[in-house]
């Protein structure tokens, strides 16, 4: 039972496992990709609905967290036997491991080492020595980063649940589960930055919830309510009165337009009628007299549709109306709207962390390896036997060449009398 334990532990911590389950996945992604467009959400539903899948895309993270424990167990290894305190060495530690019969004249060796650059520790019958710096902690990073975004995906694939909403200046904010605090102001506003034109915000008074004043942004996207807010297109909110000479009840309905940006057109229908209502927003021009989205005092333009002859155009501002031939059009109310996005995906989360590991991996690795790259020699004589170990994360070249030296000095000392 412990050998199969040992073969499954060491199976699951192979470097080997995670690019054998992309590779999997991407075999999969290619095969789905025959038979629909829609390649990446058609393999993100099959994940979600097969735990089998799902059971192999967790091996990553799984494998990520043991390579954790795997590395951070060699290097205390590593760090035991650089100090001496190791009974025998472990050749499986190091690039490269020679045995000589001969014994060692070590301050023989630390001078050498010395000259070269290396810092040395002579402890009995074991001489160190290394220069550089480790990239260890960037390895972590960079691991515990794989492992962050791998389950984050897991998390977003299987349980991630997506509302979409009406959000309408002045009304409570609408939520999955109930409301929130109150909708103060939708701003659009022109933006100085390099990639936005305009910045959209919201601003939500405090809530009975405990919530407090918030204002969200189109991004990065705020955490309310247990979802995260995502603003995704605008448009208006519009009570609408209508008459004509063949309608003498007359007609009022709040509308809900999707006419933003400007120029793109939204229908309303009468219904009982053969009437139909196509707004827009009008493109503010120096003297129109139009007043833009922006502002929140919205002019709008439509045209009246009888079956499919237009009857006329006309315009009129929010609180306002138009009158002409026995049709009246009345806006006693426009106001600002925002289709959004609640998305439950707590594993946004674990990916912006990972997003953020690397970013530290990256910033601790490139330095280090370029200019202080660790390089590490280990010299130990036993029972007449000389053990010589070397190991290097970067300067591979060079650190061998220095090795090497220290060897042809050990060997000519063949035939002299072993140091007790």
């Amino acid at each position: 039972m412990n050998r199969l334990l040992r073969a499954i532990l060491a199976a699951a911590s192979s470097r080997a496992l995670a690019p054998l389950v992309i590779g999997f996945f991407f075999l999969l992604y290619i095969g789905i990709a025959f038979f629909t467009d829609e390649t990446l959400i058609t393999l993100m539903a099959f994940t979600r609905k097969s735990l089998v899948l799902a059971g192999i895309l967790a091996l990553i993270p799984l494998n990520r967290a043991l390579r954790v424990l795997h590395e951070s167990g060699r290097h205390l290894e590593m760090r035991r036997a650089m100090a001496g305190k190791m009974t025998e060495v472990r050749r499986d530690l190091f690039d490269e491991a020679v045995e000589l019969p001969v014994s060692p004249s070590f301050p023989e060796l630390q001078n050498r080492l010395g000259a070269v650059g290396y810092t040395t520790r002579h402890s009995e019958n074991v001489l160190t020595a290394w220069r550089g710096v480790s990239v260890f902690p960037a390895r972590i990073l960079f691991l515990a980063g794989t492992f962050f975004l791998f389950a984050g995906i897991l998390i977003s694939i299987t349980s991630r649940t997506s509302h979409r909403q009406m959000v309408i200046e002045g009304e409570p904010l609408p939520m999955p589960g109930g409301t929130g605090g109150r909708v103060e102001r939708i701003i659009l506003a022109n933006s100085s930055g390099p990639i936005l034109g305009k910045t959209l915000t919201m601003e939500i008074a405090p809530s009975s919830s405990g919530e407090g004043k918030r204002t969200f942004g189109i991004y990065p996207p705020a955490l309310y309510g247990g979802y995260f807010v995502y603003p995704r297109y605008l448009g208006l909110a519009l009570l609408l009165r209508f008459s004509a000479p063949d309608l003498p009840a007359g007609y009022e309905k709040p509308c809900i337009l999707n006419c933003y940006p400007p120029g793109r057109e939204a229908s309303e229908d009468i219904p009982g009628s053969p009437y139909r209502i196509v707004f827009s927003i009008p493109e503010p021009e120096a003297g129109s007299g139009y007043i833009s989205y922006m502002t929140g005092d919205v002019t709008l333009q439509f045209k009246l549709l009888k079956g499919k002859d237009v009857l006329f155009t006309g315009s009129a501002p929010g609180g306002g109306e138009f009158v002409r031939d026995g049709y009246r059009l009345a806006f006693p109310d426009i106001r600002r709207l925002v289709v959004t996005d609640y998305i439950g995906d707590y594993g946004v989360l674990f990916i912006w962390g990972a997003s953020l590991l690397f970013l530290a991996a990256g910033c601790i690795w490139l330095p280090i390896r370029a200019f202080f790259p660790r390089r590490e020699m280990l010299f130990r004589f036993d029972q007449g036997v000389t053990t010589a170990c070397s190991f290097a994360e970067g300067g591979g070249r060079k650190h061998v060449g220095v090795f090497h030296e220290m060897l042809d000095l050990i060997d000519a000392r063949r035939g002299e009398t072993p140091v007790t």
